[in-house]
């Protein structure tokens, strides 16, 4: 037989209220973090495709025929350089998150407070991540339109003038580089300069040498996605085309970023953040 008593309208209430605000408030959180994440998206997908359409077919970016960088490029990579390494600061509060994680895990700790402490901060974290990847590539697009630079130039000029950031430890530990010096977007992008480079180089007298070296290096990036560009070594025309600008790349170039540098869009960096 069951029993059924007064039901205290107070009670009532406050359990709809608890309920609503169990239900609600992580609702809205994650509403409110997936406006933050999808307007700026949208809008770095539209600078893109804006660019695309204003360089034409001059988006294809063919490299010189020695593979060395212009003077002009460089410098105006270098502009572009100064703006977006602003965005290791919008990285510091997520990288906090993990870093907690990672901190505890070596002390091996079961303090209560502690364990606590981590989770509000690995929250925090997550909930911070991909509305910083949005606007990364938003600035990023921006900054590509507004210097009429494509995104294949710019990407291969950021792969040589990196290069030794890029295959460092420290570099390729960082979160969004996924352990590999290059993602497999950049490298079918950089695969399509190199191949570009070759076609317009042709077979010119006293060419021989670097045409066969531009075809090995071709073979390897087709077999190795996450190889970088001439992984081995610059060759000297590219080298030499950096070398004078080294120390103002060196203070613009931000570990945290550079696995996403290349990437057309956010896809690949939020799958590797989340998962």
């Amino acid at each position: 037989m069951w029993i059924v008593g007064k039901i205290n309208p107070s009670a009532l209430k406050g359990c709809a209220i608890l309920a609503a605000v169990i239900v609600g408030v992580p609702l809205l959180v994650v509403g409110v973090v997936g406006v933050k994440t999808w307007i700026p998206l949208q809008e770095a997908g539209e600078a893109l495709d804006e660019l695309d359409r204003s360089l034409g077919s001059e988006s294809a970016y063919v490299p010189e025929r020695t593979g060395g960088i212009p003077a002009e490029r460089m410098e105006l990579f270098l502009k572009l350089r100064t703006s977006l390494v602003t965005a290791c600061d919008g990285y510091g509060q997520v990288q906090k998150g993990f870093d907690s994680v990672a901190a505890l895990e070596e002390k091996d700790s079961g303090n209560p407070d502690e364990v606590g402490d981590v989770a509000v901060g690995l929250g925090g974290a997550a909930l911070a991540i991909t509305p910083f990847l949005a606007r990364f590539f938003n600035q990023r697009n921006n900054a590509l339109l507004d210097a009429s630079m494509g995104l294949q130039e710019y990407s291969y000029i950021y792969a040589a003038a990196y290069h030794e950031f890029l295959l460092s430890e420290n570099t390729r530990n960082e979160i969004f580089s996924d352990g590999n010096a290059l993602s497999p977007e950049a490298s079918i992008m950089l695969v399509g300069c190199l191949s570009r480079q070759l076609e317009a180089m042709g077979h010119a007298e006293g060419e021989s040498a670097q045409h066969g070296a531009l075809e090995a290096e071709l073979k390897m990036m087709n077999g190795d996605p996450a190889r970088l560009i001439w992984q081995d070594g610059l060759p000297d025309a590219v080298r030499e085309s950096v070398t004078p600008y080294r120390d103002q790349l060196d203070r613009s170039f931000c570990g945290a970023t550079a696995g996403l540098e290349m990437d057309r869009d956010a896809r690949r960096a939020i799958w590797v953040a989340l998962y």
